[in-house]
């Protein structure tokens, strides 16, 4: 399966190393390898809102690059090559409520091609880099699947979710979706629990009235796909977030708790036209 451009990253120990400003780019900042002042091993590009960092071997080629918040969580997409230069792993980050979480994974093979699960533990050749793994080794394969990038003022936006990679399945799971959306403020922190779990979606399990709109899907897999949306009374740039919780409900035979949950994240940026269709 080719690979979605998607991504994340996790901390590892860090060697001592020299700082140096970029004599030629006043908004970078460079870190050599602390035995060869030559080598680069780390680089800092500066923006306004978030700074964005590269990672490098010894031989030159990058390690892995993302973005970090001032505070220094990071978030967003995060990619990590080989020391050949191949994309190997692919890192998605959310920050909630002020802590930096992996949010889903994808782990590649030497082609390119998605890998479900890494055999290798770490791939990552380098005793700088070789700590820097993640506690699984599966590929993520839920799906938030939106039907456009612009809308008119008088349509809503219409989101699906496929809940493929089903993380408490041995619990007879199903899931629900919760959203929030903002129009002004991108920079803000992703809103807090109480704020996103005012829209709730169910999913086709119970949601009987769109199931016509998936005449192809498999009435058993109708628990783990949910649909979605909003509508916007004012036009813009607008950022929609939530979440799709998979959850279960007990008693369970092996566990003293009523309940389980595992949630997914997303976001998703889209501009609302100033006409009507």
């Amino acid at each position: 399966m080719k690979n979605p451009l998607i991504i994340l990253i996790l901390t590892f120990t860090i060697i001592g190393c020299k700082e140096k400003s970029s004599e030629t780019k006043p908004n970078e900042k460079l870190e050599f390898y602390s035995d060869n002042k030559n080598l680069t091993f780390k680089k800092t590009v500066k923006f306004e809102n978030h700074d964005s960092l590269f990672y490098f071997y010894r031989n030159g080629q990058i390690f892995k690059k993302g973005k970090i918040q001032k505070n220094g969580k990071p978030f967003g997409i995060w990619n990590l090559y080989s020391n050949d230069g191949k994309l190997r792993e692919i890192r998605e980050w959310f920050v909630i409520d002020g802590h930096s979480r992996i949010n889903r994974a994808w782990f590649l093979n030497i082609k390119g091609d998605t890998l479900a699960w890494r055999d290798q533990d770490s791939i990552f050749k380098q005793k700088e880099f070789v700590n820097d793994t993640l506690g699984t080794r599966a590929t993520d394969y839920n799906v938030f699947d939106f039907n456009k990038d612009t809308i008119y003022l008088n349509e809503p936006i219409r989101g699906v979710v496929y809940c493929n990679s089903r993380r408490i399945r041995d619990y007879d799971s199903q899931i629900r979706v919760f959203l929030h959306s903002e129009s002004e403020n991108f920079n803000s922190p992703f809103p807090n629990d109480s704020l996103v779990r005012t829209d709730h979606f169910k999913n086709l399990k119970i949601d009987t009235i769109n199931q016509k709109w998936f005449p192809d899907i498999d009435r058993e897999r109708y628990g783990h796909v949910a649909i979605f949306g909003s509508w916007f009374k004012n036009p813009g740039k607008k950022l929609l977030r939530g979440y799709m919780e998979e959850y279960s409900y007990g008693p369970f035979e092996d566990k003293e708790i009523d309940s389980m949950t595992a949630r997914v994240y997303f976001e998703k940026m889209i501009y609302v036209k100033d006409t009507i269709e």
